[in-house]
């Protein structure tokens, strides 16, 4: 597969990544998020709001993580475990505050062809050229 699409491909998955993390958890605090980890964590005793910021700052690394190449394959899959975990998690824990369970999990379906992608082809353009320079 082209070293380049492979790196476009990169380019996405961490757009993703902090667009969820770093905007919408970490600068915003957005609603619905907010809600989906209130309903999760509401016999806990704990702050959803603190909660929120953690996963958006572990969102964020991801996303520098797999713009830096480094462990491509580890990120990869990594990251395909996360979505279907939190999937899982909002859909079953949610207490409803996922309006579309079908259409929060075919959104994600593009996000983890990307990461196979990645997965299967290598860290793409960027990565080759630093090791160029090696």
């Amino acid at each position: 597969m082209n070293a380049k699409l492979i790196f476009a491909f990169r380019i996405a998955l961490a757009s993703v990544w902090l667009y969820n993390g770093l905007w919408l958890k970490l600068i915003v605090s957005d609603g619905q998020h907010l809600s989906i980890v209130q309903s999760v964590f509401t016999n806990a005793s704990v702050d959803p709001l603190l909660v929120l910021k953690l996963i958006g700052s572990c969102e964020t690394l991801l996303a520098i993580g797999i713009m830096s190449g480094l462990c491509y394959r580890f990120i990869s899959i990594f990251q395909i475990v996360v979505i279907v975990s939190m999937n899982i998690a909002g859909i079953l824990f949610g207490g409803g505050a996922i309006e579309h369970p079908v259409g929060l999990i075919v959104s994600n379906l593009p996000t983890i062809m990307c990461a196979l992608a990645v997965a299967m082809h290598g860290p793409g353009w960027a990565s080759l050229a630093w090791k160029k320079n090696e």
